[in-house]
């Protein structure tokens, strides 16, 4: 029996939508449904994934959250702006076409959340193994942080200096400066450093850490 997953954005760039949409086109697994191609109806699903942030100036958006919390049996934060607020968190409202849209949060601010998988956008090719380990209920590494990310409400490059770097943890592997989708991660000195002016604040650099995952890890979920 396939898993029927629904997919809903609330508003952004529509880069994860993109990922997601590419993704899920070849998962044999998957009775897939997104609001983008024409499926508008809300029914009872296995998985919901929500892409894009909340934002808290809008009541309706916030409405159609809730109800989508109340139809999945498991939903999933998918991308950096549901995740952990993202690009968004720079957001102070006064611009057209809507100025009064002024605050915007990830989607753990207004429900609970069982998955967050950050990214900007999430690679496609991760999606596969994912929703294979969901199916077999293998608790992977991976999927044991982003069932951890879910606790938190903010990561970035900011993050990533004050807990590995400044700690002196850094075992200067790189993996944060390969996953900067902006460049903002580049080594001084054998160690990563952060130029503040290109950080997004999608958190890629937070979860793709070995050090950094695993103290998420074993903050939220030991």
């Amino acid at each position: 029996m396939k898993l029927s997953v629904f997919h809903v954005d609330m508003g952004g760039c529509e880069g994860c939508s993109v990922a997601l949409l590419r993704a899920m086109a070849a998962m044999e697994t998957c009775d897939f449904k997104s609001r983008l191609v024409g499926d508008f109806e809300i029914e009872k699903n296995d998985i919901v994934m929500v892409s894009g942030p909340i934002c808290l100036n809008e009541p309706e958006k916030i409405e159609l959250l809730k109800e989508l919390r109340e139809k999945a049996s498991v939903l999933i934060a998918f991308g950096s702006c549901a995740s952990v607020g993202g690009i968004t968190r720079y957001c102070r409202g006064g611009q057209q076409p809507k100025p009064h849209h002024m605050t915007f949060q990830p989607i753990n601010a207004i429900i609970d959340v069982d998955y967050a998988i950050p990214g900007c956008p999430p690679s496609p090719r991760m999606i596969n193994p994912f929703i294979n380990a969901f199916i077999t209920g293998k608790q992977s590494n991976y999927m044991q942080i982003f069932k951890a990310t879910t606790k938190v409400k903010k990561l970035s490059g900011f993050d990533l200096i004050d807990d590995i770097i400044l700690q002196n943890i850094c075992i200067s592997c790189g993996a944060c400066i390969l996953s900067c989708p902006t460049g903002a991660m580049h080594m001084v000195g054998g160690k990563p450093d952060l130029i503040v002016e290109k950080c997004i604040r999608c958190g890629t650099c937070y979860v793709r850490c070995p050090r950094a995952s695993q103290l998420l890890i074993r903050r939220y979920l030991k």
